[in-house]
Order: C-alpha cells, then sequence, then structure tokens
C-alpha cells in the first residue's frame, strides 16, 4: 500500500502548479521537520536568507540530521526523495526554531517553508526522542497552557510580522496540537491570514484551555486526521472534527506517520475509528477528568523520576534494549517510597474502576442491539 514515500515518488514531476498543496503534502512536511536542522537555517532573530532542500542536501551531516532512531531509514529515504522531486527540491527554509529545556519542561521546534507555486507553510514538530518532550506531553493534560503552547503562539505572532504571505500551519502528534494552539492564540489579523491548520493524530486540549479563547473562529480552518486506531489523537478530544485514515500496523505503531495509506494524492479514508480505539480513549479521558491538577502532577513528577533513576534520557533508550530498559524500570519502583507507590496504586485503581464501568456500559449497549435483532 503507498504510503508517503511513495507519493513523493509517484508525483516527483508535478511541481505545485501542476497539482496543488494537498492533505498528504502537508503530513509530508510533518513529518520533515523531525529531522534535526539546527544550525542549517536562520532563525526569527536573524537576517539569514532562505536555504533550498537543494542547497541543504549538499552540506549536512548525515549522522546529526538523521538522529532519532525512530524514523532514521525512512527519514532519509523520504528527504533524498523529495532533493530528487521537482515538487520539493526548490523549496526554501527559514525561522527556524529549536528549544529544548529541562527547566521550562520543554520540547519545541517550528520551520517556515516557502514552496515554490505553493503556500507558505508553519510546521511544528512533534514529540522528538528526548524525555523532556514526553513529559511536556504529559503537562497538556494540566489546566493550564504548556510552555511549547505558548511558544507555538509566540512563533506565529513573530513570523507573521516578517512576511506578508498568507499562511498554512501544520504539524504532527504535539506538533499538531502546536498548530492549532498558535491559530487559537494569535491576533485577529493574524487569524484571517490563516487558510489551513493541519493536524495529523494531535492531542486536543483540556475544555478549560478552549473555553478560554473562541474556538469558533478557527474552527472551520482545522483539517484534523486520525489513523483508525488512534490513540494519540483522541486524548482530550472535544470539539474538533477528524477524518478517519486506515493504516498499516496496529495500536500505538499508527501514531507512525509512515504507516499511514495514501491514494493518489489523498490519504485513504476509513467511515470510523475502531470500537477499541474509541473505548480505550473514553475510558483514559474520563480518569484524566476525574483527576485535579495536583493529583496529575504528582503522576507526572512519579514516572519521570523513575525514568531517571532508571537512567533512561530518551526514548532510544528503551527502543535500543526494551528488556533492559524494563528491567531497570522495575527495578526503579522498587526503590521509590511507600508514599509513592501508594499513590501510584491509586492512580491505577482509579483507572481501572473507569474501565470496569465503561465495560459494563458497553457490555450492556452490546446486549440491547443482539436483543433489538432478535426482535426482528
Amino acid at each position: 500500500m503507498s504510503h508517503i514515500v511513495s507519493y513523493v515518488k509517484r508525483y516527483r514531476e508535478y511541481t505545485f502548479c501542476d497539482m496543488p498543496f494537498n492533505e498528504v503534502d502537508a503530513l509530508v512536511l510533518s513529518q520533515f521537520i523531525y529531522l534535526k536542522l539546527d544550525g542549517y537555517i536562520g532563525s526569527t532573530s536573524e537576517n539569514k536568507d532562505s536555504v533550498s532542500l537543494y542547497q541543504l542536501s549538499n552540506c549536512i551531516d548525515y549522522e546529526k540530521v538523521f538522529v532519532d532512531e525512530r524514523y532514521r531509514k525512512n527519514n532519509t529515504e523520504l528527504f533524498e526523495n523529495m532533493v530528487e522531486s521537482k515538487r520539493f527540491r526548490r523549496m526554501k527554509m527559514n525561522y527556524f526554531s529549536n528549544i529544548t529545556s529541562v527547566l521550562a519542561e520543554t520540547q519545541f521546534s517550528a520551520m517556515t517553508v516557502f514552496l515554490e507555486d505553493g503556500p507558505t507553510v508553519l510546521i511544528y514538530r512533534g514529540t522528538d526522542e528526548t524525555m523532556i518532550g514526553w513529559k511536556e506531553d504529559f503537562n497538556m493534560c494540566f489546566k493550564e497552557p504548556v510552555t511549547g503552547q505558548s511558544l507555538s503562539a509566540l512563533y506565529l505572532q513573530q513570523v507573521s510580522e516578517l512576511i506578508e504571505d498568507k499562511l498554512t500551519i501544520a504539524g504532527h502528534s504535539k506538533g499538531g496540537n502546536f498548530a492549532v494552539y498558535a491559530s487559537m492564540n494569535v491576533e485577529e489579523k493574524v487569524q484571517n491570514r490563516i487558510e489551513k491548520v493541519y493536524s495529523f493524530d494531535s492531542p486536543g486540549f483540556r475544555p478549560e484551555i478552549l473555553e478560554s479563547i473562541d474556538f469558533n473562529k478557527i474552527k472551520e480552518k482545522i483539517c484534523k486526521y486520525l489513523p483508525h486506531s488512534s490513540i494519540f489523537g483522541m486524548l482530550l478530544q472535544s470539539k474538533e472534527e477528524y477524518q478517519v485514515v486506515e493504516c498499516s500496523s496496529v495500536g500505538l505503531f499508527q501514531h507512525n506517520p509512515y504507516n499511514w495509506h495514501v491514494a493518489g494524492n489523498e490519504f485513504k479514508k476509513v467511515g470510523k475509528l475502531d470500537r477499541g480505539s474509541l473505548f480505550l480513549n473514553e475510558t483514559f479521558n474520563e480518569w484524566l477528568y476525574g483527576l485535579e491538577d495536583e493529583e496529575l502532577h504528582a503522576f507526572a513528577e512519579t514516572w519521570f523520576t523513575i525514568m531517571q533513576e532508571a537512567n533512561i534520557t530518551t526514548m532510544l533508550d528503551i527502543s535500543n534494549d526494551p528488556g533492559k530498559a524494563l528491567t531497570q524500570i522495575i527495578d526503579a519502583v522498587r526503590e521509590t517510597d511507600d508514599k509513592t507507590k501508594e499513590m501510584a496504586k491509586e492512580l491505577t485503581r482509579g483507572l481501572i474502576e473507569v474501565a470496569k464501568e465503561n465495560i459494563r456500559y458497553y457490555a450492556r449497549k452490546f446486549i440491547h442491539v443482539i436483543d433489538k435483532k432478535e426482535e426482528t
């Protein structure tokens, strides 16, 4: 089945005049931002010329740029095919921002892409391999905006003052959340310049955050896509409408954009999410909304303390040797104090109780459907 690399290969001779920018192009760029391009592209505070993809291809250090083992092989293939295509090779990049701070608990990256005969696209990176990136994901469950969300709005505002173009905003995973948040939290005159906001399997927002702004000002511009067994994209999902994309693989692996099916120049859509995805996310969201911020903070701090005690600093420490990482985590849990263990147990028990209640609800609903069928 075709995916984003196949798409770039198939339409390598098509410029954006031949075939206008589409949803698959937006995912291609949302994956492209995962490349480590620090030092190659100017920032918003520098007066540097934009760099073309072709120029970039002649000077990058592959070991540095493709260091993320999760996507190394696929990212390299995607990059090389983009360089060979008429569609992407002349695209120019500028205003690269990369901020990773343990103190501020943020992992934020963004870049602006100028497509030849196409739109100007601001892209936000999703969660990278660093543990601080995952810590920020946990923090997004709180009632207050995280640092990365605030930075996303600041970045959009700054870029909008540097250029006069109409704007397209995009991002995968946490990057899609940043794309939507930024679009909701800039001046109205900037919002009026935004044509579309692409969000790919991205978590939503706490009701308190949505209630603090006028979501309807940007709602119609949001194009949200979820894999058919979405987990991340259904977290805190409430007001955003979405389309469902067919994927290879199952469960968490569907979050990987390289597993999304492409038909022609669009995604292959399916009617609805899997029942398992709906059940899991309804259960988790219900549990999440039932917790106070203090409990969520305690949960996040406990988890990341355990990671530190287990000497796990990036997700690569887990993916490179899952068995060893699991042993380290178990050992670290055993070393926590009694209060921490009890808190973890209480949170786990709460999640289990919510799950049980939802299982009973779906079981009753299923039995009711069977009874109706028998009556007819």
